[in-house]
């Protein structure tokens, strides 16, 4: 059975918020092994006379995997919780999650590239948890709940961010491959508490079509309609500069300044402090201090490239913590504007599919971002710095030709 009329408090949403919450640490807490994997001279994964531009290529390779696999399979699976209730998938989602994860641990076990590979490839395809839990979320809430919710999906994905790195710093000191063991029992734990605790909120629709190449669809929508297709790319430009930045970010620690896996993991988990901050104090305030949303997005935009720029100017490491602040922050603050305006965009029936609208832009823009990571990299680690403030001036001038044309009228989607 599913429920019929949404309920809006908090222990409703609890089960939902705890896979975001559990799915976020299992993802994040892998991310600070991935530069020691493929960087160090000694590891476990490469011979060690690799080259260094071999090394740099296969470490944004395998950082594109994740979201590549993501953008075709994170549709089909909001497609298919529309279809046959949001439960059911999740169920299959955070089971194929805790696979994928034990699969990597055994490809670093065993030196096997292609196995770490293959298990990064089905954790992207069963990355659909944190949409289909964002609809679920919405199917659970009204118009005057809806904005607060979604907050709360911002708020503990930035939790999950922070407890996972810092549980990285603490297993990686066994060996390499025992966060990803973790990681694997997170995500069969949260299986069995999804399993027990959450009452169905979407009927059955048994006349919904599923399409398997609906990634390719939808991102072709984003960008089809006028009015859609520039706030698509205001988002694109803005979250690839993100990528960038955040994919990079672990490699100039190791190259500028030494850093282990440990300081890479507090720097992360740090990240998801700041996000936390921005989110549960300083959004609202920022939200009443500009006159509108959009107005808020560009102040931010702006603030994110010159902070990114900055970065890259100065020599110290503590400076770098500093320029995290602004960069980190300003990203959630148009990331939350983003989620919910693409929520807008569709009825309460399509929230599944819209969100995989979202879903679909947010995974080709880190894949691009990791495919190019690399070669950009090893031009100059700062060059994607370089290129992550050019994309954010990109962004700001898209989102002002938006709001002068298009910012009063409304979007009709066709599915």
């Amino acid at each position: 059975m599913y429920a019929t009329t949404p309920r809006i408090n908090f222990l409703s949403l609890l089960p939902l918020l705890m896979v975001v919450l559990i799915d976020v640490m299992g993802l994040v807490l892998v991310f600070p092994v991935l530069a020691p994997l493929f960087l160090h001279a000694d590891s476990v994964l490469l011979a060690p006379d690799t080259s260094t531009m071999w090394r740099d290529f296969l470490y944004g390779f395998t950082v594109s995997l994740f979201p590549f696999f993501m953008f075709f399979s994170t549709p089909v699976l909001g497609d298919l919780s529309d279809k046959f209730g949001r439960k059911k998938i999740l169920l299959i989602c955070l089971t194929a999650c805790g696979f994928s994860y034990a699969v990597s641990a055994l490809g670093i076990y065993y030196h096997s590239l292609f196995t770490f590979l293959f298990g990064r490839a089905i954790a992207g395809l069963a990355a659909g948890t944190q949409p289909i839990a964002a609809a679920a979320i919405i199917d659970l809430s009204n118009e005057q709940t809806k904005t607060r919710n979604l907050g709360w999906i911002v708020l503990v994905s930035s939790v999950g961010l922070v407890l996972g790195p810092l549980l990285t710093g603490v297993s990686a000191g066994v060996n390499y491959q025992f966060p990803f063991y973790i990681a694997a029992a997170l995500s069969f734990a949260n299986a069995v508490l999804l399993f027990y605790s959450y009452q169905e909120t979407h009927p059955v629709q048994s006349g919904h079509k599923i399409q398997l190449f609906k990634g390719f669809m939808l991102f072709v929508a984003a960008f089809s309609q006028q009015k859609f297709r520039m706030i698509s790319l205001v988002c694109f430009t803005l979250i690839l500069a993100w990528s960038l930045y955040f994919q990079v970010i672990g490699w100039f620690f190791m190259e500028e300044f030494n850093y282990d896996v440990n300081q890479l993991g507090l720097f992360i988990g740090y990240i998801g402090v700041i996000f936390i901050i921005t989110t549960s104090l300083l959004l609202p305030y920022f939200l009443k201090l500009f006159s509108h949303p959009s107005t808020a997005c560009l102040f931010f935009i702006l603030l994110m490239g010159a902070a990114i720029v900055g970065c890259t100017l100065t020599t110290t490491a503590y400076s770098q913590w500093i320029w995290v602040i602004f960069i980190s922050g300003s990203e959630i603050i148009c990331y939350t504007l983003f989620m919910e305006l693409f929520s807008n965009l569709a009825d309460k029936d399509a929230q599944g599919w819209i969100m995989g609208v979202q879903g679909s832009i947010m995974a080709i823009t880190w894949t691009v971002g990791g495919l190019i990571a690399g070669p950009l990299g090893y031009i100059n680690i700062r060059v994607p710095f370089w290129v992550g403030g050019v994309l954010c001036l990109i962004s700001f001038i898209l989102l002002c030709l938006y709001r002068r044309s298009h910012l009063n009228g409304s979007i009709n989607i066709q599915q």
